[in-house]
């Protein structure tokens, strides 16, 4: 399997805005925590906006986009459901239950 390198950096800067997801995270920050060029970071932030994952704030800072929580928020909510089934489950088998 090949390895996308521009992949990998996407992903690493996706990664980096979660040191601040609320007041989010600048340009000059993420390329500085990375070690890569900041012309880098703007491009793949542009593509990280592109896809709507990711949004730039009034303070020109970058940070998770709504759809971003939203999908976090949608595993969040699955998870927690399925905790909630397995937890009956093993109710049932103890009581015996059919």
């Amino acid at each position: 399997m090949a390895i996308s390198k521009k992949g990998i950096r996407v992903l690493q800067v996706f990664k980096a805005l979660e040191a601040h997801p609320i007041i989010g995270v600048s340009n000059k920050d993420i390329a500085d925590g990375l070690g890569i060029s900041p012309v880098h970071v703007s491009r793949d932030l542009d593509d990280l906006m592109a896809e709507g994952l990711v949004q730039k704030l009034d303070n020109g800072h970058y940070a998770y986009s709504i759809k971003t929580l939203q999908i976090a928020e949608r595993f969040r909510r699955q998870q927690e459901s399925l905790r909630n089934r397995v937890h009956e489950i093993g109710s049932r088998v103890e009581n015996g239950s059919v």
